[in-house]
């Protein structure tokens, strides 16, 4: 990843105050803290001061416009610590939604709110349990909205969730309604990762409550959202699967076994050599579907398919190699091994998982 003298200045400030404010152990207070609380707004707050829910919005909107390949850098550097931050659910998803898919009057009303980080936002747009965001049955009728959604990322802490759902013609679309509106009902949850997922039931929710974003442009708005989502949290699962890597060589370096350092049996030197292989394949279908959103060019949903199924892969083996040569202390509370491994497991089904994009993938070229 190639990153400009400004963006790399950017990324160094973030990564700083990440290990300083949100290292591994903020995860660990997470896990025990109420359902409620999602992350930290206080340090969030502070994150937006640095520019963080700016860098993809164009200067004309108010950003900072650093480019995608910056927002992954950021991403990567949160994987590295298990940052439990709203970046994928707010500042890509959420304003993703609202600056492609939103007339201007709505972009304009909402989006200062979320760059100045007196709002966040989440999507819900999951109703099965595997990922089909094709699959929408939640729709306005003459009572208000009705209908659910599950795997709501940071759904319980969200001031506004973007749904999609059909209006009353049937018409698909993207509405805008307060988390606290009359008629949501919330039920949140902490998977293995330690993150809060929300499933919301909608029950008679009051047109009025709900800003819809309607159009021809929509669909392929939603479509390039969610593309960019894919490859961000993939960014996020590589820079997790590299802190994996590298704690897992330096301890091959430092373990001894038969009075040698095992790092020095050729087995898992070759082991080793099979994670860095993948660590750098995946690293480089990133930085290409990146890129691609950068430059405008390419094929988003293929690249952005091929970079979340080979990071699946990727962070899964790194994850099953770092347990078994740490031994069974690897899955123990007591090191961060595990926590890696449960993260991998849960990101392997967000947004697609590996059959899901390798299909998708496929579909794109007709193998």
């Amino acid at each position: 990843m190639i990153l400009t003298s400004e963006q790399k200045l950017f990324t160094d400030s973030l990564a700083s105050f990440l290990s300083s404010h949100l290292p591994v152990a903020a995860l660990r207070v997470l896990r025990d803290a109420p359902l409620s609380t999602a992350y930290d707004r206080d340090l969030w707050r502070q994150m937006v001061a640095l520019g963080v829910s700016s860098i993809t919005v164009p200067t004309a909107l108010g950003g900072a416009e650093f480019g995608w390949l910056a927002m992954g850098a950021v991403a990567q550097e949160m994987g590295r610590r298990l940052s439990p931050t709203p970046l994928l659910s707010s500042a890509v998803l959420a304003q993703g939604a609202l600056i492609q898919c939103a007339n201007i009057d709505q972009i304009n009303r909402y989006l200062p709110d979320l760059l100045n980080g007196s709002e966040v936002w989440t999507v819900a747009f999951e109703e099965c349990v595997h990922f089909s965001p094709e699959k929408v049955s939640t729709k306005m009728s003459a009572r208000g909205l009705g209908g659910g959604k599950c795997m709501v990322l940071d759904g319980a802490a969200a001031d506004r969730v973007v749904i999609s759902a059909l209006t009353a013609q049937g018409q698909w679309g993207l509405c805008v309604v307060e988390a606290d509106a009359p008629g949501i009902t919330q039920t949140p949850a902490r998977l293995m990762d330690g993150r809060q997922y929300v499933d919301f039931e909608f029950t008679d929710v009051p047109q009025s409550a709900c800003d819809w974003f309607l159009g021809e442009t929509v669909a392929t708005g939603w479509t390039q959202t969610l593309n960019q989502g894919m490859v961000v949290l993939a960014a996020e699962m590589l820079g997790s699967a590299r802190e994996l890597f590298e704690r897992t060589v330096t301890y091959l370096k430092e373990r001894e076994q038969f009075d040698v350092k095992i790092g020095s049996f050729q087995a898992l030197q070759h082991r080793a050599a099979h994670m860095y292989s993948e660590l750098e394949l995946s690293q480089a279908a990133v930085d290409a579907a990146l890129a691609s959103f950068d430059s405008g060019r390419g094929d988003h949903s293929a690249l952005a398919s091929a970079a979340k199924a080979l990071t699946n892969a990727c962070f899964q083996l790194i994850s099953d190699e770092a347990v078994q040569m740490h031994g069974g202390m690897g899955v123990t509370d007591e090191l961060d091994i595990g926590l890696f491994l449960k993260r991998s497991r849960v990101c392997n089904q967000l947004l697609g998982n590996a059959y899901w994009h390798r299909r998708r993938y496929a579909e794109r070229f007709e193998f």
